[in-house]
């Protein structure tokens, strides 16, 4: 479950590289799979009562996320966690947007909820009909009364087809041009209705208030958008004379909550020639599907038009509205930094059925469920939480068939781009290489990753937390898998931050580091303890005294370097190296005259491409360290040279790229 601004082209490559090192990684690095002829613990019926110590209500998304996570752990054991689902199927929901645009089946994106759990999880196919957080207990539909220490709610939301008059109808018609890529029975339904208008009125509506992934209504505008001009059927130019008009109704007085990705798509819907009907709520569906009544300022507005995708209005679900749990809006009602109860300190919540104030993506929880995790284990061992989330969630906005804008932002609409800071690019520019991101490796890493838990979002893989309850070690930022004793070796080690990972139990994402210095055993070097568990080690120079030596023998290139012009005196020799000339070996170490500098001066300012520091070296016969110190390259030209150097960056491996970040760590303590 998102490159000084490069070509698009070239974006993909680099992108490519990266992706494909973790793919190859990754393929060792499976979390867990089924034991042959080992039965997965699951109940699909039946009555009594249990205990556990985490219940996790729902198996989408976040369910799946934070039980495999809370595994990871090795806090738990067979059984000490419990899923309650009643479904039979786990769909990857995001990827229903390129059901849509023709791009993938639906049935290739979802898979038996069953093969997904693991065996040490208590699966309950059943539902829940009532939470009693007073006692610790909840109620399934089937009559099973479930006990718990902690309960994680993350049913998600429900659709509420209903809450538009005659959408249910409209959407069951095969013949009616109405669809929508929020469900399962439909989101295939879209691309055929879009294939099938040739000419007349499309409308896209997106509802105000609470909806899963709050793009994903413009991206089934764009995408019809792009191939009906393929078919020549819409002008984005001139789109009064072309086959096909758009509109956009949207409830919310923008096109997207965010002001920076709002403003780049106003502006994409402006000189597309979409029509914008804002604050416009669809209410009802008449004239046998022909006609859309909108809601707008307590009036009603009608539309007639020839094809509808309609995003219905979603809401919490009923037990989840109706508990203790939820808030005013339906919501379980959590703390926006820890995802814990307000009320009830045993209870958590994260996804779409948590009043957390962000975009409902899955790429939220990817952040939410390590904060949820961590703070979970802490309670149980009777601590305090410590981690907290930052609203980080993202939308990868499709905004035609190969393009697409990856909007990431934290709480207050603030922009956390993961691309922007690694490579300094603007995600506010659709790209090609985000396109094959959520095209191609998004729904990969889900069913590869993200539904065992081993998946970070923009951090990559996850590493398995230790236990809480488990001794207190050395903190660390290495992301390596590692057994105690393993680490107990690196603890031992001073100043030794990584250790080396050979097995395949023991891979991960991160390159394996390079041998310790050996400077780092030399007694004179001084260790300073960093908050972050690292060791900064400070060497003597080589002026200084050790334990080895009796005298001190003086360094003049290391003295103190002359303050005043006098004591500089004047530039150094023009030392004029060796070179090959023919046949014969030509060496000249005479000094320069000013007369030949000037000249040289004027030579390289008026042609420095031609003229190079080699060429006048070899024209005057001096060193090239000489002539870039009296004939240095103009402004223009040295930062032309910086920003061709800033872009071949981008075409580093991710070990090169993890040694050159440490190298300017270790600068910048300096």
């Amino acid at each position: 479950m998102p490159l000084s601004i490069p070509r698009s082209a070239s974006t993909a490559r680099q992108l490519g590289r990266c992706y494909a090192s973790i793919s190859n990684a990754s393929s060792i690095r499976s979390f867990a799979t089924h034991v042959p002829n080992t039965p997965l613990s699951h109940d699909a019926s039946g009555s009594g009562s249990s205990s556990h110590k985490v219940v996790v209500v729902g198996g989408g998304a976040a369910g799946m996320a934070v039980s495999h996570q809370l595994l990871r752990t090795s806090s738990f054991k067979q059984g000490d966690i419990a899923v309650i689902d009643p479904s039979e199927w786990h769909h990857y929901q995001p990827g229903w947007t390129l059901v849509g645009a023709g791009l993938k089946t639906k049935e290739e994106l979802r898979r038996p909820l069953k093969s997904l759990l693991d065996p040490q999880l208590k699966h309950y196919q059943s539902e829940v009909s009532a939470f009693k957080p007073d006692d610790n207990l909840l109620t399934t539909s089937d009559g099973r009364t479930i006990s718990y220490e902690h309960l994680v709610v993350v049913p998600g939301i429900s659709i509420n087809y209903g809450a538009v008059k005659g959408l249910q109808e409209a959407l069951q018609d095969s013949d009616s041009l109405v669809s929508s890529i929020y469900g399962y029975d439909t989101c295939d339904k879209v691309f055929n209705t879009i294939s099938k208008l040739k000419k007349g009125k499309a409308i896209f509506t997106q509802p105000a208030g609470l909806i899963k992934c709050a793009g994903a209504p413009q991206k089934a505008m764009w995408l019809a958008l792009d191939h009906w001009k393929s078919q020549g059927l819409y002008n984005p130019s001139n789109p009064e004379k072309s086959a096909i008009s758009i509109d956009f109704a949207t409830g919310m007085p923008v096109m997207f909550g965010v002001p920076k990705y709002n403003a780049v798509l106003e502006a994409m819907r402006k000189e597309r020639g979409v029509g914008g009907l804002f604050e416009h709520n669809l209410v009802a569906i008449e004239d046998g599907g022909r006609t859309a009544v909108f809601s707008k300022g307590g009036e009603q507005v009608r539309k007639e038009f020839d094809l509808m995708h309609v995003t219905p209005p979603m809401g919490a679900r009923p037990f989840v509205k109706e508990s203790p749990l939820a808030d005013a809006a339906g919501l379980v009602d959590v703390d926006q930094h820890t995802t814990r109860h307000k009320k009830y300190a045993n209870v958590w919540s994260i996804g779409d059925a948590s009043s957390l104030p962000t975009s409902k993506t899955a790429a939220a929880i990817t952040a939410e469920a390590p904060v949820l995790v961590r703070n979970l284990t802490l309670a149980m061992s009777g601590k305090e939480p410590d981690a907290s989330y930052d609203g980080y969630t993202s939308c990868p906005l499709l905004t035609e068939y190969g393009k697409v804008l990856l909007a990431e932002f934290k709480y207050g609409g603030q922009p956390k781009e993961t691309f922007g800071n690694l490579f300094g690019i603007d995600q506010g520019t659709p790209r090609t290489a985000f396109y094959h991101l959520k095209k191609d490796f998004f729904p990969w890493v889900y069913y590869q990753s993200y539904v065992k838990g081993t998946w970070a979002g923009p951090k990559g893989w996850a590493s398995p937390a230790p236990p809480v309850s488990s001794p207190p070690s050395a903190p660390s930022s290495s992301r390596g898998f590692s057994t105690s004793a393993r680490a107990a070796v690196r603890q031992s080690i001073p100043g030794n931050r990584r250790g080396f990972a050979t097995s395949v139990s023991q891979s991960r994402n991160t390159p394996s580091r390079r041998q310790r210095d050996p400077l780092d055993y030399s007694p004179n070097a001084v260790r300073h303890p960093l908050s972050s568990g690292e060791t900064f080690i400070v060497r003597p120079p080589p002026t200084a005294g050790s334990s080895a030596s009796t005298t001190l023998i003086p360094q003049p290139l290391l003295s103190r370097p002359p303050t005043t012009t006098e004591d500089a005196g004047p530039l150094p020799p023009a030392l004029a190296p060796s070179y090959r000339q023919g046949s014969a070996t030509i060496s000249n170490r005479k000094d320069l005259t000013p007369d030949q500098i000037e000249k040289m001066q004027r030579m390289r300012e008026a042609d420095p491409i031609t003229w190079t520091a080699a060429k006048l070296a070899k024209k005057f016969r001096c060193s090239p360290t000489f002539v870039s110190i009296v004939a240095p390259l103009p402004k223009a030209i040295r930062e032309g040279k910086k920003a061709k150097a800033e872009e071949a960056k981008l075409g580093w491996g991710l070990n090169k790229r993890i040694a050159r970040a440490e190298r300017a760590e270790r600068r910048s303590l300096w």
